[in-house]
């Protein structure tokens, strides 16, 4: 059986799709995208360390991107590290 990868970008964020498990992996680029669609395909193997760092740069970046689009400030962030921490 041959497993098929569909790579689609819309606003600039990349999603690769296996068709066959219906997983999916995103990013700014086509290779982060399939990267996190392989580290997501590899999730019930061990996880090499080169699939965690790439899932966690798409994490970044998407957590990045959110940020940016939101208007969150660092100083937005500090604010919520201190309340949750003092709860």
């Amino acid at each position: 059986m041959s497993a098929t990868v569909e790579i689609t970008e819309e606003n600039g964020r990349y999603r690769a799709r296996d068709n066959e498990t219906g997983a999916t992996g995103t990013g700014t680029t086509r290779a982060t995208a399939l990267a996190v669609l392989a580290a997501r395909l590899g999730a019930e193997e061990e996880l090499t360390d080169a699939n965690l760092e790439a899932e966690l740069r798409a994490l970044t970046e998407e957590t990045r991107r959110r940020f940016e689009n939101e208007d969150v400030t660092e100083d937005d962030v500090v604010e919520a590290i201190e309340w949750a921490r003092s709860e």
